[in-house]
């Protein structure tokens, strides 16, 4: 689970980078952006921040049917953003926030641990879809018709549109040699097992166990993939989350009175979100640094303004799942209490 050290380092970073952002800015242009907003701009924002709570939450609901899972909609919602504070809180993102989410929803539901960690990773797997889509398609768009596209920036939108389409025919190759990926896969994890075993006080699981898990996972993995009403109706979840943060970004812009289009906004999402690899809590920084800079270089929109409207929107994203997440944590470890299992030590964990 998390450590509060872990709890505090990350968040303590973004008070940090929060601050950075704020100096750069200045203080006075920060504030004066923000007092530009009004109740009812922000009203909007925070349903921007709810469609896409909710929208990854019935994702999640859909993997989590169709593995027998146990778990509600509603359950699943909550579920979610307690996931997405693990990823918030630990460094690498998304591949240290899963086997921590699926740690956090072992909590309520009774599969084994290898099935919740499949759908988990089903669930990121769908989310590249709706940002491929937005990379192949917005990102011509954009190109081609989109006139506030500084001219030596086209090629260079060009080029990148073409390398997620070259990443998408690599993909595919993946997966029509889906043996050979899982032998490669068990490599990777036999070698990482063993230089684990070396570690101490690191326990590691021998040989057979180590196997009948990976094919616990891939099993559950290849059931998710090979049902395509589950598949396409998580993709929907996804690319509703996507459009809602876009979305939020947009208003959030609008608000502080400097307007971007629509796209420009939407395709800022999944670009900025390639820095959440980056060895940061949630891609704390860098994913800010990345979509101020993509959207200020394709539309001039000034850096303070940018910059304001950007770690704005991101702070609503960022915080949202934490407070949600947190009031999900504590009422799972309420429910254990009440149910007489074990709970987290208050000194240990969060």
């Amino acid at each position: 689970m998390l450590s509060k050290r872990q709890v505090i380092t990350a968040i303590v970073f973004w008070l940090l980078v929060f601050g950075a952002f704020v100096i750069l800015t200045g203080p006075d242009e920060f504030r004066g952006n923000i007092d530009a907003i009004s109740y009812e701009e922000l009203a909007v924002m925070l349903v921007a921040v709810g469609a896409g709570v909710v929208s990854m939450g019935l994702c999640l609901y859909v993997l989590a049917r169709n593995l027998g899972l146990g778990l509600s909609a509603v359950e699943s919602v909550f579920l979610n953003t307690a996931v997405s504070l693990a990823h918030n809180l630990t460094p690498l993102g998304q591949a240290g926030g899963i086997p921590v989410g699926a740690a956090i929803v072992s909590m309520r539901s009774t599969s084994r641990y290898e099935e919740i960690l499949a759908a988990l990773s089903m669930k990121d797997i769908v989310s590249f879809v709706p940002a491929i889509l937005v990379f192949v398609f917005v990102g011509p768009y954009l190109l081609l018709v989109e006139q506030s596209i500084p001219g030596p920036i086209r090629p260079f939108l060009g080029a990148f549109s073409l390398f997620v389409v070259l990443i998408c025919v690599l993909v595919f190759a993946v997966n029509r040699n889906s043996a050979t990926a899982h032998r490669l896969l068990q490599r990777i994890a036999a070698a990482v097992n063993r230089t684990v075993a070396r570690l101490p006080y690191v326990p590691a699981l021998d040989a057979d166990e180590l196997e009948r898990r990976l094919d616990d996972f891939s099993d559950s993995l290849g059931d998710l993939a090979s049902d395509r009403t589950t598949v396409v109706l998580a993709t929907a979840g996804a690319t509703g989350s996507f459009l809602a943060q876009g979305t939020l970004v947009w208003l959030t812009f609008a608000a502080i009175g400097a307007e971007i289009p629509l796209a420009l906004a939407i395709f800022s999402v999944p670009v900025s979100l390639l820095a959440s690899g980056l060895p940061l809590p949630g891609g704390t920084g860098g994913v800010e640094a990345v979509q101020i800079t993509v959207i200020t270089v394709f539309v001039g929109v000034g850096t303070g303004s940018a910059t304001t409207a950007v770690v704005l929107s991101r702070g609503l994203v960022f915080w949202t799942p934490i407070v949600l997440g947190t009031l999900t944590l504590l009422a799972l470890n309420l429910q254990r209490r009440r149910a007489g299992g074990p709970s987290e030590q208050p000194d240990e964990s969060t």
